[in-house]
């Protein structure tokens, strides 16, 4: 099914937010899918490919860059905050909940690593969602705490608690999103080459972020909600994960009433890159749960 794709910008909090909109052009009123990105991710690492598979299959899509990434405004840039996203997701909800040209009845939430524990969260909290997608979804922050390498733990403290004090100041303090070696958020085995591999060559993003997350990512337990959706769920695990415990997405999706889980033998980014070996069966396993909610 052919599309067209629209640059638009949504408000909240006062900043603008950057997406891009699929619309099929053969469907009056299409089913709704709302996606955002994950850990310090833009809306076009590796993202677009997984949008147009669902476009070609009739749902509109909208896919935005939270504030401070991308072509959004905000700063400090490149912070990564739960509860700065989450208000994001909810203003974006909202304003899209006011569109006449898509089915109000048939939204969903998809997310990825970070975005897969905020639609998580939304579910949980904002009525008549149709159903979320959770992929490799971030889960319980204190479990996936007891991952990173115990031997950065204390330089990462000390650039979070200085970040924390210069952000009084209006001052930034930064860390590495992924490194080849040395701090960095994201320090799993293989981090760095799989997350650079979603980077677009031409693209401006800056590998650092703001270290105050490594204090508040913490502390972020969707987990602790899971038990309050209600809504379907499609979640997806990976056994090879390097970043979040399968044990921790285990207990979280058994929390949901109606979910269907699924766990392959994947690392964390797998899912999402178009050339790795288990992404056309992600597609297919998500266009059908997707197809299958449209029918209830």
């Amino acid at each position: 099914m052919q599309y067209q794709v629209e640059n638009i910008y949504f408000t909240s909090c006062g900043e603008r937010l950057a997406a891009d909109v699929y619309f099929p052009q053969e469907i009056a009123l299409p089913p709704v899918i709302i996606m955002a990105n994950g850990f310090a991710c833009e809306r076009k690492f590796s993202l677009p490919d997984v949008a147009e598979r669902f476009a070609e299959q009739g749902f509109a899509v909208i896919l935005f860059d939270y504030r401070g990434f991308g072509e959004s405004t905000g700063q400090p840039r490149e912070l990564v905050s739960p509860k700065h996203h989450l208000q994001d997701w909810k203003s974006v909800v909202e304003q899209v909940k006011s569109w006449s040209n898509v089915n109000q009845e048939q939204l969903f939430l998809w997310g990825v690593s970070l975005s897969g524990g905020h639609v998580m969260t939304l579910a949980a909290e904002i009525p008549n969602i149709k159903a979320i997608i959770a992929l490799v979804p971030h889960v319980d922050g204190l479990a996936s705490a007891w991952l990173y390498p115990k031997k950065l733990l204390p330089q990462a403290l000390k650039l979070a608690l200085q970040d924390l004090w210069a952000a009084r100041f209006g001052r930034v303090v930064g860390i590495p999103v992924v490194s080849k070696e040395g701090i960095c958020c994201l320090a799993g085995e293989g981090c760095y080459d799989a997350f650079m591999e979603s980077v677009p060559e031409n693209s401006t993003w800056k590998n650092c972020v703001p270290a105050r997350i490594l204090l508040e990512i913490n502390t972020y337990r969707p987990t602790h909600i899971a038990k309050k959706i209600k809504c379907p769920t499609l979640m997806i695990a990976a056994q090879d994960d390097w970043l979040i415990p399968i044990t921790a997405t285990r207990k979280a999706a058994h929390k949901i009433q109606n979910v269907q889980f699924i766990e392959w033998s994947m690392t964390h980014f797998d899912i999402v890159h178009k050339q790795s070996a288990i992404f056309e069966q992600s597609i297919q396993t998500q266009l059908q749960f997707l197809k299958h909610q449209l029918q209830t």
